[in-house]
């Protein structure tokens, strides 16, 4: 607001302060430079904890005033009251059969089972690759420096993606989840379409993924199949978690548990084509008792609970392949379920709703959502 005020008079500049770049930080002083720069203003921006000593504050706004003088002795100067932003991209029912729709990369061993439900419900849907250190480096050049890892790293695996020449730039859309709070869970949607218009694809269309109906997409619903398959999706992939890091540190044979997951993960690929309650307590009764008959070295090794930020918590590049390292020197590596997160974002909206007034029909539907959780975990 003060942004858009300043630009439309002559006689006010600005001085953004700002703290630490967590959060909206990071998102509103990348807004408010680029909201003066339409007007032609000049943005300067304090970062109020980076020392005690004001001096190079001063030179700073010293070199504000002189900038500023040297632009007023320009005549031609004209304020604009034109808008950066892009208008929003609707993903149509046209599109919903033509576009590839890129997912980011988070947890392999969910996501890949969670791509094959989306494709079984019509849609032409892709998850990025895990591997990816080079996320990293297009992600600091396209995304605010002051932006959390996670953020740079999701930017980036879009940005890569999309410079690779793998797809066909006027028919793909980017699908990213939207929770409706504060941190960069929201703010992931703006940093993708800021680096979008920053490399001219402002056209490609961003999907919103929020329980919250954030934003209409008419070409992308969650039907009560694919609501079915995820959630059988995420299921399977918790449970491959918790029983091959439970065994590959003590098997036998080396490969024998990777061996199993693979297969395991191929039948249950296969069973999300057509879904059933029935396949899918067999499947979870059969990885069981595989990976219960597993040979196993009878000794005991140290476990290491991780946990932390879910996509550095997940993601083998955002963690440096943390689990690969803990099993190499000799410990068990303990991950909690994803599911486990979903669990925590419905009891945030009853919470929401007691405590902060949140909406009724948000926790209506976050109690019929956990009781549908508890059913598939059972």
């Amino acid at each position: 607001s003060a942004a858009n005020f300043v630009k439309t008079r002559e006689d006010l500049d600005l001085i953004q302060l700002n703290s630490f770049g967590c959060g909206l930080d990071a998102v509103t002083t990348d807004q408010v430079e680029e909201i003066l720069l339409s007007a032609g203003k000049i943005y300067t921006c304090l970062k109020i904890d980076e020392g005690s000593n004001l001096g190079a504050v001063r030179i700073r706004i010293r070199s504000l005033k002189a900038a500023m003088a040297d632009r007023d002795r320009n005549p031609k100067r004209n304020l604009s009251v034109r808008s950066y932003a892009s208008p929003r991209v609707v993903f149509t029912k046209s599109m919903r059969s033509q576009y590839t729709i890129l997912a980011p990369q988070m947890s392999p061993i969910h996501f890949d089972l969670v791509a094959e439900a989306f494709n079984n419900c019509g849609y032409r849907f892709e998850v990025l690759p895990s591997n990816d250190r080079n996320a990293v480096d297009y992600g600091l050049k396209y995304v605010n420096n002051d932006a959390c890892y996670p953020s740079i790293i999701v930017v980036g695996q879009f940005v890569e993606a999309l410079k690779s020449g793998k797809y066909d730039l006027n028919k793909t859309a980017l699908l990213i989840t939207q929770t409706g709070g504060g941190c960069r869970a929201t703010n992931y949607i703006a940093f993708i379409r800021k680096a979008l218009k920053d490399l001219g694809l402002a056209h490609i269309p961003v999907i919103s993924l929020s329980t919250a109906g954030l934003e209409s997409n008419p070409g992308f619903k969650i039907s009560l199949k694919l609501l079915e398959s995820a959630m059988m999706a995420v299921c399977y992939g918790d449970l491959f978690m918790r029983v091959l890091y439970k065994t590959r540190p003590y098997e036998q044979e080396e490969g024998s548990a990777n061996a199993l997951y693979h297969k395991w993960n191929e039948i249950c690929r296969k069973s999300l084509k057509h879904p059933s309650i029935s396949s899918y307590r067999a499947n979870i009764r059969g990885i069981v008792n595989d990976f219960d008959r597993l040979p196993l070295k009878d000794i005991k090794k140290p476990r290491v609970g991780l946990v932390g930020e879910i996509l550095v918590k997940f993601h083998p590049t955002a963690n440096n392949f943390v689990v690969d390292l803990i099993e190499k020197e000799g410990a068990e590596a303990v991950m909690p379920d994803l599911m486990d997160f979903l669990l925590y974002c419905c009891y945030g909206a009853i919470y929401k709703h007691k405590e902060l007034s949140n909406k009724y029909s948000a926790k209506q539907i976050s109690r019929i959502a956990i009781r549908v959780i508890e059913m598939f975990r059972k």
